[in-house]
């Protein structure tokens, strides 16, 4: 259990922020180390993506283990979004991207745009016409303008959302307590991927798609906010024809051109056949059950090893 409460402490705390380029590189340099240690190689590659403005966004994706020589890949994103404040419900392996999530993100700096206007026009350019420009007005006046255009500048992109415990941590905290429990053998048959864009356009989907032309061999498992609840949810694709004795699945896809994969997730399912993520994107999603993250573990081994026998058999 302490090994566990060191992985929240690592993963939802002091690295539970991966929204700039910076603070991905800061997490993929700390948890390939982790990974390291537990005997597995990390292979971390960068994308570039042009945009329509001329300018490129960088994506990072980390390959952990062999890939090509792996019989099952268990994948995540590892990305977190911008804070919707708990306006707007995220739903597993729905895309995450939208123009109101965004305006949702974007709504403070705007509420601060218009006070400044507010301010300035009926109380600083007022006394600055009585008093001059150098004056405590006129010094004001500068100050919420430069402090203005500072946080649109840092926010431009959406606030980042600042506690992201159950999305998606929660899923990057099982797969390395599920590596924990793997023996030798079993290391060599599976590997994991963590990639990016899950909460934007999936890029780092379309970067594993192109890794390499065995891919479209192999198995994969995708997993998203696995702490969401205490009963596993598991879906698949009609294509798929991964099969798994007393599993239930309900119909489910990823954007991907991927042949052969299950998803998991945990929760409750609507009305409507989706799968909620609670309190995601906002403040409240500050809480990871640790009871909840073991027995989890130990399913996806139970499931691992499943389907990695079943490649034996044949």
């Amino acid at each position: 259990m302490e090994i566990l409460k060191d992985l929240v402490l690592r993963y939802c705390v002091i690295f539970g922020k991966r929204f700039s380029a910076k603070q991905k590189i800061a997490f993929l340099r700390v948890i390939s180390k982790e990974l390291i240690q537990l005997g597995y190689m990390v292979d971390a590659k960068l994308a570039k993506l042009k945009l329509a403005t001329r300018r490129y966004e960088n994506y990072y994706n980390a390959y952990i283990g062999d890939l090509n020589k792996a019989e099952l890949i268990i994948c995540t994103y590892y990305d977190t979004g911008v804070n919707n404040f708990n306006f707007q419900k995220k739903y597993a392996f729905s895309p995450q991207f939208s123009k109101l999530s965004y305006f949702i993100s974007i709504a403070p700096i705007i509420i601060l745009f218009i006070a400044s206007l507010i301010l300035n026009y009926f109380v600083f350019i007022p006394d600055i016409r009585t008093q001059g420009f150098f004056s405590i007005s006129g010094v004001g006046s500068i100050i919420s303008t430069v402090l203005l255009f500072f946080f649109v500048f840092k926010f431009k992109s959406g606030i980042p959302n600042q506690k992201n415990f159950v999305c998606n941590s929660s899923s990057i905290i099982t797969i390395i307590n599920l590596i924990n429990k793997l023996n030798k053998k079993e290391k060599k048959k599976i590997a994991f991927v963590l990639y990016d864009g899950g909460n934007s356009n999936q890029y780092g989907l379309k970067m594993l798609e192109s890794y390499s032309n065995q891919m479209k061999n192999k198995k994969f498992i995708f997993i998203d906010s696995i702490g969401n609840g205490n009963e596993l949810i598991f879906l698949k694709p009609q294509q798929s024809n991964l099969q798994l004795e007393n599993i239930t699945f309900y119909s489910g896809k990823m954007e991907t051109q991927l042949p052969n994969y299950i998803m998991i997730t945990s929760g409750d399912i609507d009305e409507n056949g989706k799968i909620v993520i609670k309190n995601a994107h906002s403040a409240k999603d500050n809480y990871l059950s640790d009871k909840v993250i073991n027995k989890h573990t130990q399913s996806l081994l139970e499931i691992s090893r499943a389907l990695i026998s079943s490649n034996n058999d044949k």
